[in-house]
């Protein structure tokens, strides 16, 4: 299971944006690939997140035929790496850990800074 999920808030930790905080788009999970490029394990250290709002930059965009709808210089929300951010608990409305801990045979995550449950039990 993981840690940080598609729309859960997070508050970047380190790097430019420190202190924003934003809903999560996009999870990006790291594989290792091999010579072949085939997906042989699961890296954990290339996860990587997209964040509304946080880590925007600048791409100059022309247009190619008919299909690119937007062109000029759009802004783009570039993926960060998922240790620079910890998810904001929605009960204590604070940046914490995560953790586990299985209830009615479902594992579910919750803050360890107020003990309360992120996921909900169904």
């Amino acid at each position: 299971m993981q840690r940080i999920k598609k729309g859960d808030t997070v508050q970047v930790i380190s790097g430019n944006e420190i202190g924003a905080r934003g809903e999560v788009e996009k999870v990006l999970r790291g594989w290792q690939v091999s010579s072949d490029r085939q997906r042989v394990s699961r890296d954990p250290n290339k996860d990587r997140l997209v964040v509304r709002g946080v880590n925007v930059r600048k791409k100059h965009q022309r247009p190619t035929g008919q299909t690119r709808t937007q062109t000029g210089i759009i802004d783009v929300e570039v993926p960060i790496h998922i240790s620079n951010v910890m998810l904001v608990c929605p009960s204590c409305d604070e940046a914490a850990r995560v953790g586990f801990k299985l209830e009615e045979d479902k594992k579910v995550r919750f803050c360890k800074r107020c003990g309360a449950n992120i996921d909900k039990v169904s």
